[in-house]
């Protein structure tokens, strides 16, 4: 019998015909729409007198690729410090999650005035950190991110999130049966559902990276045979 997953984003064909057999029936209905800030309305909002960048998402990087920021920059995600690196940007610090992050530039030896560049959902916990110890934010949203409500009519055996606020968009509409099983792409995610879900088994991937859900999502899959 055909293992059914479905992934609350997109996932390249490509990658989706590598990694899974024809054992496995692979779904990807994204419950997330982003909506890039504008080249010049971001420009706009820069404070050029800092020259220290926070960037936690991919999306602002493909906000940003074509103004000339010169400074340094301060990131959550493995992924979107390649995509700045790309970009040529100079990366300073990498974290794998925000908590991490307003640590290490609390303890470091930095400026204390930052250009925050986020979506326009993001959560509280940099900017509150940040500013529990004086440090001035100045906030620059670099997209929207509109949820996608839809009613499945068929269930699957695997269910992958991958923010908070795609969990959510999901949830309106849908239910998941205990006997299925979630992943996530890691802590803040998986927290989201558990407040829904307390006592289901939510596999969270240690290293938020698509690609280590998809290797966990392989491994279940294997060890249910």
């Amino acid at each position: 019998m055909r293992t059914k997953v479905l992934f609350t984003k997109s996932i390249s064909h490509e990658i989706l015909e590598k990694e899974f057999g024809a054992d496995v029936e692979v779904v990807c209905k994204p419950t997330l729409q982003i909506e890039l800030t504008s080249k010049n309305e971001i420009a706009e909002q820069i404070d050029y007198s800092i020259n220290q960048y926070i960037v936690t998402s991919q999306n602002t990087v493909n906000a940003i690729q074509d103004l000339n920021l010169n400074g340094h920059f301060f990131v959550v995600g493995q992924k979107t410090a390649e995509k700045l690196k790309a970009q040529n940007r100079e990366v300073i610090l990498i974290e794998d999650y925000a908590e991490d992050l307003a640590k290490q530039l609390i303890s470091g030896k930095y400026n204390s005035k930052w250009n925050f560049l986020c979506g326009a959902s993001r959560r509280d916990l940099l900017v509150d950190e940040l500013s529990k110890v004086n440090h001035e934010v100045n906030q620059i949203i670099t997209y929207q991110s509109e949820q996608i409500v839809y009613q499945l009519n068929e269930t699957f055996d695997v269910y992958a999130f991958f923010s908070p606020l795609s969990f959510k968009a999901f949830h309106q509409e849908n239910e998941i049966s205990e006997s299925s099983r979630i992943f996530t792409i890691g802590n803040t995610t998986t927290s989201a559902i558990q407040e829904v879900y307390p006592n289901y088994t939510i596999i969270t991937a240690k290293t938020p990276l698509v690609e280590v859900v998809i290797e966990n999502i392989k491994e279940y899959i294997n060890d249910k045979k």
